[in-house]
């Protein structure tokens, strides 16, 4: 059951429930240590006005945090900052580069393969002397009759090729240490050199990108006090930019006109925008007058 709730003057409403986890050790080397019990808090936000809910997993370390810290912090985490990027992502061609510019790079040496290589063989020879440690640790030694150890014994065979083996990983570890991290790779044949890509148009358009996102903050924001349902106002706001329109210019005016939604609402809130728009005064680079309305084709 949720223990706790505490209502505010305005939503959300924060509801909380505390549950009791078990942790138990799943290797060897800890299977003698007792079970690890602890308690996690979730913390769940009810947003009454559009019935949305979201919680998060919280253990405080006995600091005792009220849940409106809680639910602070998960909204400093997981709220506008990470909606922004899923939002450009989906809307905007986020990765996308206009272009490369390439000139010779200063840095041509990679990492020395030869490296990767022996450390591929040291690890499979580490893997091969545990085996033969574990077989080694098992096998008996098997005994002549004066005492001394038979040569063709399972004891003594292991007992050499592990001598053999470690000799191996010790010559490894010799030659990676004695060779280079980098090499210059200008000297090989077939070589292409390495290029740098010039960003320069990458950072343009990001910038454009970024300015349009400002823009339609900034067309929300006004959005706001026109448009009551919160979850629907983005959709709103994409469906007057996709709206069906003509566009007209003469010497003073470039006007453009869009057909109503078909929403008494959404109408209303598209007619208001309009004004807003109109409002600003807007000019284009030509110097023409910029009016955005709504209504049937102007021509």
């Amino acid at each position: 059951m949720f223990s706790a709730v505490c209502q505010h003057e305005t939503p959300p409403k924060l509801l909380e429930q505390v549950k009791n986890y078990t942790y138990q050790p799943e290797t060897v080397a800890d299977a003698e240590q007792p079970e690890h019990r602890f308690d996690l808090r979730r913390v769940v936000m009810h947003n009454l006005r559009t019935n949305h809910r979201v919680s998060v997993l919280c253990w405080d370390a006995d600091l005792q945090l009220s849940m409106q810290d809680i639910a602070t912090g998960m909204l400093n985490r997981w709220g506008k900052s990470a909606n922004t990027f899923k939002h450009i992502q989906t809307r905007h061609p986020y990765h996308y580069h206009p272009g490369f510019g390439v000139s010779e790079s200063e840095k041509q040496d990679i990492a020395n393969p030869q490296i990767k290589v022996l450390e591929q063989k040291i690890t499979t020879t580490q893997k091969k002397l545990a085996k033969l440690y574990k077989e080694h640790s098992k096998a008996k030694p098997s005994q002549k009759q004066d005492g001394s150890e038979r040569m063709n014994s399972l004891h003594k065979r292991l007992t050499d090729t592990i001598a053999a083996e470690e000799a191996l990983l010790k010559k490894l570890k010799d030659d990676k240490a004695k060779l280079p991290e980098r090499i210059d790779v200008t000297g090989l044949s077939d070589y292409k050199s390495f290029k740098v890509i010039d960003n320069e148009g990458k950072n343009l358009f990001d910038f454009v990108t970024t300015s349009v996102w400002n823009a339609r903050c900034q067309l929300l924001d006004w959005l706001d006090d026109l448009y009551a349902k919160d979850q629907d106002r983005v959709d709103l706001l994409y469906a007057i930019f996709n709206c069906h329109g003509w566009i007209r210019s003469d010497d003073n005016w470039v006007v453009v006109r869009m057909e109503p939604l078909q929403q008494p609402s959404r109408r209303y809130a598209q007619e208001q925008l309009c004004r807003k728009l109109m409002g600003l005064g807007v000019r284009i680079p030509g110097g023409k007058w910029l009016r955005v309305e709504m209504g049937d084709s102007p021509m």
